[in-house]
């Protein structure tokens, strides 16, 4: 069942966080500058959509971290029903136009291939959409799932989770990829806190210290 775990505020970001019934993809609905969009839609559209209207929410966009059907799940109808557009790493393209690839045809026998999507390109978009939204390609999990980071707020999909990492078995995953991204990761400032596409929150910090993929890694 859906249900909105909770609702905060992070110095100008609200962010309100559903657990989703699929895998327990956890989807975000950020509010910040007053621009109202969402992250990783992956399941239980009318439950979302609900909520969308109940609190009169303008919603602007939806952004993906990356293409798996778990995550993407309820992106068409809810782009069919808000009439906004969707963005999602161009190296992602033929993950969620192939629903071998995205993981969709293992749920249901049509699968999934999405015809409505906007690409974003680059390793490092600064300021994409909303001044103080920066984007980031951190590869591994897939080629192109992405890092976005609001405020002191980091979004990492299944790159990086409280205590494990994404898995690099399925396809299009790369093990070297997601060891360099991790890397990366451990640079970051330890005080950016983590919202991660399953299971609960944590900060860069705690990772360093207890994740053992992060810890077994050297720079």
């Amino acid at each position: 069942m859906t249900h909105t775990e909770f609702c905060r505020r992070d110095r100008f970001v609200e962010i309100k966080k559903f657990r989703l019934m699929l895998l327990d993809v956890n989807c975000y609905l950020i509010n910040f500058k007053n621009n109202s969009f969402l992250i990783d839609p992956g399941s239980e559209f009318k439950k979302i959509k609900k909520y969308i209207f109940e609190n009169n929410i303008k919603l602007k966009f939806i952004i993906n971290t990356h293409g798996h059907y778990d995550h993407m799940g309820a992106v068409p109808e809810l782009i069919k029903e808000f009439d906004i557009p969707f963005y999602i790493h161009e190296k992602e393209e033929g993950i969620i136009t192939d629903p071998k690839k995205n993981l969709s045809s293992t749920f249901y026998s049509n699968g999934l291939s999405l015809k409505t999507y906007n690409l974003i390109k680059g390793d490092f978009n600064k300021d994409f959409l909303i001044s103080g939204m920066d984007v980031m390609n951190f590869p591994g999990h897939t080629p192109g799932s992405i890092l976005m980071k609001i405020e002191d707020c980091l979004f990492t999909g299944d790159v990086l989770f409280k205590d494990s990492i994404g898995r690099t078995d399925l396809p299009d995953g790369n093990n070297k990829d997601m060891n360099d991204s991790l890397r990366k990761i451990k640079l970051f400032d330890r005080k950016l806190k983590i919202f991660p596409g399953h299971g609960p929150e944590s900060t860069i910090g705690d990772e360093i210290e207890n994740n053992y993929f992060l810890k077994s890694l050297n720079y």
